[in-house]
């Protein structure tokens, strides 16, 4: 998983929660606002 491991493995509890629901919200947040999210993650 990624990042989610390297949280893990520094002491910290971590849930991983595949709710639809929420998978649906930042899917539609990332469309409706693609250069926020590419600047959040380091993208142009």
């Amino acid at each position: 998983m990624g990042g989610q491991d390297w949280v893990a493995e520094n002491g910290c509890e971590l849930k991983v929660m595949n709710d639809p629901g929420l998978i649906k919200l930042m899917g539609d947040f990332i469309e409706n606002n693609d250069a926020l999210w590419n600047e959040d993650i380091g993208e142009e």
